[in-house]
């Protein structure tokens, strides 16, 4: 496990840095898509992408990045993407919202609120009806895209035709600015919707705690062709962001329980910090890695950089 703590913290900070750059070059106003960033949630896209295989399809929303890296995507042409230059992933059409690698199973992303999950489980049904035995599709689903009707929609179908799909909810307390206080009754109840009323596969997790991710994966995994039934595994997670662009909304009028203290306590990396005092990791090799990678981000993206003309 101490090869998977490394392994893991180079892929967040990867996937971090870059976002961390990107959003400073936005502030200047030189990437003109929307942008929706995901630091803070880094370990939920890590965790299932390290419990799953190369065979395993994801597809993402929005907020895409790091579930794109994760899987494998090409760096560059994501970078490309993002700037609309035509060397990106969608030749520089979709922006920072449009991933796509099928040379690694990233099938696509689109923004459009919950409209990742029917899209998913027809790929899904492809999977099953061509007899790819023991894989799976996996798709990321914003707290707010779960309460869209084209999303219970799905759950009823996959679990009709018994589809291998495993919904990823990363549930980041918010959708836009609006809490679940504000937008669910006071009897609520994910657990009670999914596993009781839809009689599918359904699981909490610390979406920040990388190992707890991949172990609940791997469990979510065997389970869909065990009990041939889908899952849904409900990550609860942190941005740092604010829904869209790059402020640092934390300790707004809208999160008032949140606070760049409660973050850090949350942060991925910091609860692979304490993991590393059970593996008999040292601090000062944990903080080499840390700046090493966040070196070779930097330098990529600089090299990178000067090759793009701003449109």
């Amino acid at each position: 496990m101490k090869n998977f703590l490394i392994k893991s913290l180079i892929k967040i900070i990867e996937i971090r840095r870059t976002e961390e750059l990107i959003a400073e070059d936005y502030k200047k106003n030189n990437i003109k898509s929307f942008l929706h960033l995901a630091v803070g949630q880094e370990a939920t896209a890590v965790g299932v992408a390290m419990a799953t295989t190369k065979n395993d399809f994801f597809f993402g929303n929005h907020r895409s990045h790091g579930h794109y890296l994760s899987k494998g995507g090409d760096w560059k042409k994501m970078i490309y993407e993002i700037y609309g230059d035509k060397r990106g992933c969608c030749n520089g059409h979709g922006g920072s919202m449009h991933m796509l690698d099928r040379k690694v199973g990233f099938v696509g992303s689109t923004p459009i609120l919950g409209s990742a999950a029917p899209i998913a489980a027809g790929i899904a049904a492809a999977k099953k009806f061509k007899n790819h035995k023991n894989e799976i599709v996996v798709v990321f689903i914003g707290d707010g895209a779960a309460e869209e009707g084209a999303f219970y929609e799905t759950v009823n179908l996959a679990g009709l035709y018994k589809l291998p799909l495993l919904i990823i909810l990363e549930d980041n307390l918010y959708s836009v600015e609006t809490g679940h206080q504000n937008r669910k009754s006071k009897k609520y109840n994910f657990e009670n919707i999914f596993k009781k009323g839809f009689g599918v596969l359904y699981e909490e997790v610390n979406g920040q705690d990388v190992f707890d991710v991949f172990k609940k994966t791997k469990k979510m995994k065997k389970n869909i062709f065990k009990k041939k039934m889908p899952a849904i595994l409900h990550c609860k997670v942190r941005r740092k962001f604010a829904h869209s662009g790059t402020d640092i909304d934390l300790n707004k009028k809208y999160r008032k329980q949140d606070n760049l203290k409660i973050f850090e306590a949350n942060d991925p990396i910091n609860i692979l910090r304490k993991y590393s005092k059970t593996y008999k990791i040292k601090e000062s090799i944990l903080n080499e890695i840390i700046n090493a990678c966040s070196k070779k981000i930097e330098k990529k993206f600089i090299k990178i950089r000067k090759t793009i003309k701003v449109r």
